[in-house]
């Protein structure tokens, strides 16, 4: 089966410039990603290091936490319905991108990763997972075209995907994928989306409920992530910059997080340079978790963002 959908990122609020984003998935892949098949405040900037892997990535100065400007959600029957950030450290109002009775819409979608591939601070790809196993990048070419590749297929063996940013050292933002025995895997993102063969770099993730990260919450330039464990503790995963060994020991966020059904980092939505974390309470309200940049706090005291967000299945 295949299917395709056009994707518009309509009008950006309060003076940013409009963005548009055309993308097509195919339900069937045309390779593989998995190495081994289907089975089982402004923060400091550093310079990005050139890795084996990856070689042709840019040398220069990068952005370690990226601001989109955008926010997408889905509802369960495809609609997708876009928030622009308003540049207060909250979101505007929702603009509906496109209904569930669309061609090609989005209910084929499980899961999905805006980027920073070239570190200039705003996204300039997105990656997309759907329910079949097929990942595909879409992204502006240097013509300025929207062209979308497909990466592979065999991503159904995992139980979550995320790309919280650059975990090996080069610009690109690297995938983890935790598979179904709870085993955690990093795949090295190149310049044009593919990505190198996984390496399995930790055991144990199963116990976590929600991943979530964008960018570096702890202030030393390096990605970070968060995960939510059944109990409801949050614990931060500090980045190390190195891909064998990506994060140091977890660290403590603190208990209570149950009260959460859906967390998502979408980069720096106030704009100080710091990540944040956005939490869904089960009564559809999403509260915003402003980056501190602190390693022993990471987040300040949540803000209420506008409008309800439980109707939403999957938020990007």
């Amino acid at each position: 089966m295949t299917f395709s959908f056009g994707r518009k990122r309509g009008r950006v609020l309060t003076g940013l410039a409009t963005v548009a984003l055309a993308a097509t998935l195919a339900g069937t892949a045309t390779g593989t990603a998995l190495a081994d098949g289907p089975t089982p405040s402004a923060g400091p900037r550093l310079k990005a290091v050139e890795t084996p892997e990856r070689s042709g990535a840019a040398s220069g100065t990068v952005y370690n936490t990226p601001f989109f400007f955008v926010v997408d959600g889905v509802e369960r029957d495809g609609s997708l319905f876009m928030y622009a950030p308003d540049r207060a450290g909250n979101f505007g109002p929702r603009d509906k991108i496109f209904d569930g009775d669309d061609i090609g819409d989005f209910k084929y979608l499980k899961a999905a990763a805006q980027v920073d591939h070239d570190k200039n601070g705003y996204a300039d790809a997105t990656y997309y997972w759907t329910f079949a196993g097929d990942l595909s990048y879409t992204y502006t070419n240097a013509q300025g075209n929207v062209k979308t590749r497909q990466i592979g297929g065999g991503w159904q063996t995992y139980a979550k995907v995320v790309s919280p940013g650059n975990l090996g050292g080069a610009r690109e933002s690297d995938i983890l994928a935790v598979d179904k025995a709870g085993a955690l895997w990093i795949y090295l993102a190149r310049p044009d989306g593919t990505v190198t063969p996984r390496v399995r770099v930790g055991a144990g993730w199963g116990g976590y409920t929600q991943l979530a990260g964008q960018g570096d919450l702890t202030g030393d330039g390096r990605a970070d992530l968060v995960a939510k464990d059944k109990a409801g503790v949050l614990w931060l995963y500090q980045g190390t910059g190195n891909a064998k060994a990506p994060f140091a020991a977890r660290k403590k966020v603190g208990a209570g997080w149950n009260t959460y059904n859906y967390l998502h980092s979408s980069g720096d939505v106030d704009r100080d340079g710091t990540a944040d974390l956005l939490a869904r309470a089960g009564n559809g309200t999403l509260y915003i978790y402003q980056g501190t940049g602190k390693e022993s706090a990471p987040f300040a005291k949540p803000v209420k963002a506008r409008g309800n967000f439980g109707s939403y299945r999957l938020i990007f």
